[in-house]
């Protein structure tokens, strides 16, 4: 049992691939080291399977289910707990939750990112069964079937490009009248031939008994009366972004670059004794792999400032 007010030499906020990485090596250190999440795997859980970390093929919750038992195995505790906030109190960092204060020397902030949801019916029944916010992670089960990406952004042509390679037919399902990615995507997703976009068009729902098999929406073209549609596809996967999780850190005043927290080589943050991992950190390559090797930089970091600054508890 974790008591009230548990103090650690490190405390990793957040249960991710670059947490639970972070974790492995802490506890490997000899550091007291703590993963404080709401809920372990983080979104890599959602990755129907996952076949680009060297040396295992399978689902992503088990994939996570895999790290967490070897930081377990290392002394890591875990404290399944949604932290309310988070602050610095002289040489320490203080994380409150509904019913926890815990303490720690150094800090590790590994929150991720969160998927922007459509809200819409059949997108929570058919998560994992046709439905994805991945499609480097699950447009393989796709291959040589119909399937749409619901967005406008970088994110969504990226998706759209992956999966032309592999799917019989990319949807591209958009509300404004033209993607708001970079030029150079948008040039390769109209000399595409299996890629259709589908401007002014907005979800309403995913259809699908099991798993999808339809995807609802309805065009409003400025000049024509609302059409609604099903597009008969086995996957969608939604790309309308996704947003740094860095609300419950707002008050440590960490430094930023469009939302993400800015690091080192180090994984070091502006504010010693703070250190980031993972995707919410400013890096261009949002995967688990990078996100794990971020997560043992930042441990290796934090050991060192602890080292230096008088050992562990």
């Amino acid at each position: 049992m974790v008591k009230n007010n548990d103090n650690y030499d490190l405390v990793i906020l957040g249960g991710g691939p670059a947490g639970l990485t972070a974790a492995l090596y802490a506890g490997r250190y000899n550091l007291k080291v703590a993963v404080v999440a709401k809920t372990i795997g983080g979104t890599a859980n959602l990755a129907g399977e996952i076949e680009n970390w060297p040396g295992y093929i399978g689902s992503g919750m088990e994939l996570m289910k895999k790290f967490k038992d070897q930081a377990e195995k290392f002394g890591a505790v875990f404290i399944e707990e949604e932290v309310k906030k988070v602050s610095k109190k002289g040489g320490e960092f203080l994380l409150e939750g509904t019913d926890k204060k815990i303490r720690g020397r150094a800090l590790i902030v590994a929150l991720g990112t969160e998927h922007r949801q459509l809200n819409i019916p059949g997108e929570k029944e058919l998560l994992g069964k046709g439905v994805s916010y991945c499609a480097t992670c699950d447009g393989n089960f796709f291959r040589g079937k119909d399937v749409a990406v619901i967005g406008g952004a970088n994110s969504a042509a990226r998706a759209a490009i992956y999966l032309a390679d592999i799917a019989k037919k990319v949807y591209v399902i958009y509300r404004r009248h033209e993607m708001r990615c970079e030029p150079i995507a948008l040039s390769k997703i109209c000399s595409t031939k299996n890629v259709e976009i589908i401007y002014f068009s907005e979800p309403t729902e995913v259809e699908g008994d099991g798993k999808v098999s339809g995807l609802k929406i309805i065009q409003k073209s400025p000049d024509k009366d609302p059409v609604e549609k099903t597009l008969a596809v086995e996957g969608v996967f939604i790309e309308a972004g996704a947003t740094p999780a860095k609300e419950v850190i707002a008050d440590l005043k960490l430094k930023t670059e469009k939302d993400y927290i800015v690091t080192g080589k180090g994984a070091e943050t502006n504010v010693e004794g703070i250190f980031a991992a993972g995707d919410i950190t400013n890096n261009n390559f949002k995967q688990v792999v990078t996100a794990a090797s971020e997560g043992a930089i930042a441990a290796k970091s934090a050991f060192d400032y602890l080292k230096m600054k008088g050992g562990k508890k």
